[in-house]
């Protein structure tokens, strides 16, 4: 299946819409309970969730004293984050802000926040990054037959921000849904082939109840690799079997019960 052909696969889909080096983004996944009114992930962690970038680029400038400040502590957080230090990252990655805000310190500052599960505040961090990002989802002139070109690095650190905020929100007390939805489907727009990412979106999808989409949405996480989307494929269809049967069994008590009150009603 093309890249662009993501976007019809489900009808409700969004068609909405900090230059990095980015690390080979690792899995992050999350699977989430059967009840929608209490979304919680069953399995998840949290530090491979939120993937993180370094903003040194060939066009850094070395004549703005505030710019090399800047990207000085931001590289010290980096390094911190990669050896574990949470505490020796944050501080470094609020320095960088101090100093210049960027779309890069946000979204590095809001993934530290995540690991440490200050939710509130990484949510707020990846907010302000989206706000900064210099990066513009991928455009088509003609989206029924132009495939998407590859992304750049700024694109990809913009649908990750998306995806750390759908893996924020589903696990904030209470979860967001909704909000998760909204970001992963952002995020699904700019790297339709995310598998991962459309493996999440189905698991929102199945615990709010959107059990064809999350169909169509598992059967694209299973074309793209993702193995363990089989067994949710057949799960999700005997849930979808036993939806309609007890619709079916609804309306035929109440046609039954229809067809009662108008002989009673005869008689009388």
């Amino acid at each position: 299946m093309q890249r662009r052909a993501i976007s019809r696969l489900v009808n409700t889909w969004l068609r909405q819409s900090a230059v990095a080096a980015v690390r080979p983004a690792p899995t992050r996944s999350f699977r989430l309970g059967p009840s929608a009114s209490k979304v919680t992930p069953l399995q998840t962690r949290p530090s491979s969730i939120a993937t993180y970038a370094t903003s040194t680029t060939a066009t850094s400038s070395s004549f703005d004293p505030q710019t090399v400040a800047a990207q000085q502590a931001l590289d010290e957080g980096t390094i911190a984050l990669s050896n574990g230090d949470l505490q020796t990252a944050e501080d470094a990655y609020k320095k960088s802000i101090d100093i210049r805000e960027t779309a890069i310190a946000f979204y590095n500052l809001g993934v530290v926040q995540y690991q440490k599960q200050d939710l509130v505040a990484a949510i707020t961090s990846f907010e302000k990054s989206l706000a900064l990002s210099p990066a513009e989802p991928p455009t088509l002139a003609n989206p029924e037959t132009d495939e998407l070109p590859p992304l750049t690095a700024a694109q990809l650190v913009l649908a990750d921000t998306h995806t750390n905020l759908g893996a924020a929100y589903i696990m904030s007390q209470p979860p967001r849904p909704d909000k998760a939805l909204e970001h992963l489907q952002k995020a699904l727009e700019i790297n339709p082939d995310d598998a991962e990412l459309v493996y999440n979106l189905a698991a929102v999808l199945e615990a709010t109840e959107d059990l064809d989409e999350a169909l169509v949405a598992y059967q694209r996480a299973e074309q793209l690799g993702i193995e363990r989307a089989t067994v949710n494929i057949r799960n999700i269809g005997a849930k979808i079997l036993g939806k309609r049967l007890k619709e079916e069994k609804e309306e035929d008590e109440a046609a039954k019960a229809a067809k009662v009150a108008s002989s009673a009603d005869v008689k009388a």
